[in-house]
């Protein structure tokens, strides 16, 4: 008979306090949380730096509702046509930008070249500019065309942007344009005359200064008064 009568029996057991002293060594609880402590108040410069940001962003914000649209709104009344010069797109030169330099825009002449220098001094000018040609601004161009015969004295003139030469070409002629109509394919005009919307008309007095600018669509009640006004 072995002498250990327990050892059959597998390890000695520990008693309760013996694991609790065990689990305290291991995994100690932790110690009482402090509360945490009030919150430290910002800085004077902090709050003086944030006033200034929510007023600059007010400020701000109302400057941009006061001006959208301020700048493409075409050219404001009684304000001189920009001088320029540009081809035109039946007969102009392929690859050419039109020119808006002050001093020398109203110099350049030559077949397939319209310039508006010269027209001005001797014509009441309607200029409608048609972003891209795209459907529903190139109908502007087909009301010009269907009203220039009843305003023989005014010189009317088209500007397509975006788009070169050879297309606008093919463009007038597939609807029967009879005046001119020049080639703006890098928005040099647009920006010139503050056009934002299409289509946009610009009608001049002999002279060269602005009588209105129209934003969008004119039917052709409105278009023949406005037409009229400026003859």
């Amino acid at each position: 008979m072995p002498d250990d009568r327990f050892a059959d029996l597998g390890p000695e057991r520990k008693s309760a306090a013996d694991r609790f002293a065990e689990l305290d060594a291991s995994n100690p609880e932790p110690g009482p949380r402090r509360p945490p402590g009030p919150a430290r108040p910002a800085g004077r410069y902090g709050w003086v730096v944030g006033v200034a940001f929510v007023i600059v962003v007010i400020v701000a914000g109302a400057n941009s509702l006061s001006n959208s649209g301020h700048g493409y709104r075409g050219v404001p009344p009684g304000k001189p046509l920009p001088a320029f010069a540009a081809p035109l797109a039946v007969g102009g030169p392929d690859g050419k930008d039109v020119n808006i330099a002050p001093t020398k825009a109203c110099k350049v002449h030559g077949a397939g070249v319209f310039n508006v220098c010269d027209v001005k001094a001797r014509q009441p000018i309607a200029m409608t500019f048609v972003a891209n040609a795209s459907r529903g601004c190139e109908e502007q161009l087909d009301r010009v065309e269907s009203v220039r015969r009843e305003f023989p004295s005014i010189a009317f003139v088209g500007v397509v942007s975006k788009r070169q030469r050879p297309d606008v070409e093919r463009l007038v002629r597939s609807h029967g344009w009879n005046f001119p109509v020049v080639v703006d394919h890098d928005l040099a005009l647009f920006n010139l005359y503050g056009v934002g919307d299409c289509p946009t008309t610009v009608f001049a007095r002999r002279g060269g200064l602005a009588n209105r600018s129209v934003r969008g669509k004119i039917d052709l009640v409105r278009l023949r008064r406005e037409l009229t006004q400026i003859r």
